[in-house]
């Protein structure tokens, strides 16, 4: 199963956005992830991915977006990912 990962703060503006888009377009099919950097779980997970900032979408395991990204873009690829 694809798992799609979201690195975030609650204090990105873009992130909260993000998180919205990715509800609205996710696949029943994939797995979601919300990764908050803020907790040191977060930060040893973004550090695994050399993740420096916020937002960021991953895609098993796989850093695919880094800030802000159009739901156009997000949607090309999720469904290559399918």
């Amino acid at each position: 199963m694809t798992t799609i990962e979201l690195y975030y703060s609650d204090t990105c503006r873009d992130c909260h956005q993000l998180r919205a888009i990715l509800m609205e377009i996710l696949p029943k099919s994939m797995k979601f992830k919300e990764i908050n950097i803020s907790y040191p779980e977060g930060q040893r997970r973004a550090s695994e991915l050399n993740i420096m900032s916020v937002p960021v979408v991953a895609i098993d395991g796989e850093v695919v977006f880094v800030g802000r990204t159009s739901k156009e873009e997000l949607l090309r690829e999720i469904n290559l990912r399918k």
